[in-house]
């Protein structure tokens, strides 16, 4: 099967693995992060976007990483929208410029690197 380009949108299956948890903690952070917003279909299928994969990877840092409750992620994710409701996790524009730096990388080296950098931010 080939590999997704990084814009396409990714199932909740797709989505877990990417992010390392399993799909019931997804629905389960869905109740309990109104940040995330993802695409359902009318069937009831998830649809996540490259911005609500890097949201759902903010998180996980914040609660594995970090050990903060889903209380204090809350409010972080709530403070770094309020400071800079453009570049906040949620921006539509940040995850347009990742789309834009991600597609035109032709190298799976520089594809890579330009990874490890949004990791960065996200930490």
């Amino acid at each position: 099967m080939a590999e997704k380009s990084p814009e396409a949108y990714r199932t909740i299956g797709e989505a877990s693995k990417e992010i390392g948890v399993p799909s019931y903690v997804l629905r389960f952070w869905e109740t309990k992060f109104r940040q995330i917003k993802l695409i359902k279909r009318p069937g009831g299928r998830r649809f996540y976007r490259p911005e609500d994969i890097l949201l759902l990877l903010k998180i996980k840092n914040f609660l594995k990483k970090d050990g903060l409750s889903i209380k204090e992620a809350n409010n972080k994710l709530n403070n770094i929208e309020k400071l800079d409701p453009v570049n906040s996790p949620v921006s539509a524009e940040k995850a347009g410029n990742l789309k834009s730096s991600i597609v035109n990388t032709n190298n799976r080296n520089e594809l890579l690197k330009k990874l490890e950098e949004i990791l960065k931010t996200l930490s």
